[in-house]
């Protein structure tokens, strides 16, 4: 029996999170990557639902580095875990080897997306909503208090040029100003100095 394949935007949907949250597990935790003959991903039920486990145990409290090693521990996965802990259904024990890359597509990839540029454009935001995400989600407040210090030392340092651009703007006026009114003053001397001139000949 044909099994169904799905394209990454479709396994996200399926899983619940977005395309860059697959990604990230995918890289943080060692998983399997999947792809066809022209290099695009694809995504089984079986790679779903390990997703779908994956996320459950991130929601009971457990971190990407347990949920790691105990992938690692388990080496190879009873497909019936993890359906029941997806559907609360029992069906036969088959196992599902984690490394496991040697099924191919067999539908029809022409109208994927190209995953490797769309992992480049989105390499630096997935990296830094994962970071959010992980500090939000684990309760990590070292992290998030760090985040928190970035965005306020940028902020500090904004503020700081927008008042030495403001100085310097300012100090640039008064110095206009002096000298027009250094211009005026001369003048008023000149006039000065003629009109006594003028007297003396007289």
């Amino acid at each position: 029996m044909m099994q169904t394949m799905y394209f990454i935007s479709e396994a996200a949907k399926e899983v619940k999170v977005e395309n860059h949250v697959l990604r990230y597990w995918e890289e943080e935790l060692n998983l399997p990557v999947k792809r066809n003959e022209q290099g695009h991903r694809y995504y089984t039920k079986e790679d779903i639902d390990r997703f779908v486990y994956i996320k459950q145990l991130k929601e009971e409290g457990l971190q990407l580095k347990a949920i790691r090693n105990l992938l690692e521990k388990q080496g190879v996965v009873s497909e019936e875990r993890i359906c029941d802990k997806v559907n609360k259904k029992s069906s036969a024990p088959q196992l599902m080897i984690l490394n496991s890359n040697k099924l191919k597509p067999q539908r029809n990839f022409e109208a994927l997306e190209d995953d490797d540029k769309q992992e480049k454009a989105y390499r630096l935001q997935m990296l830094l909503k994962a970071m959010v995400a992980e500090a939000v989600s684990e309760n990590n407040r070292e992290l998030g208090n760090e985040i928190k210090e970035i965005v306020q030392k940028e902020m500090d340092y904004q503020f700081r040029m927008q008042e030495e651009r403001e100085e310097e703007r300012e100090k640039q006026r008064i110095e206009r100003e002096n000298s027009h009114y250094a211009k005026i003053d001369e003048l008023i001397r000149e006039k000065t100095v003629g009109k006594r001139k003028k007297h003396s000949l007289w």
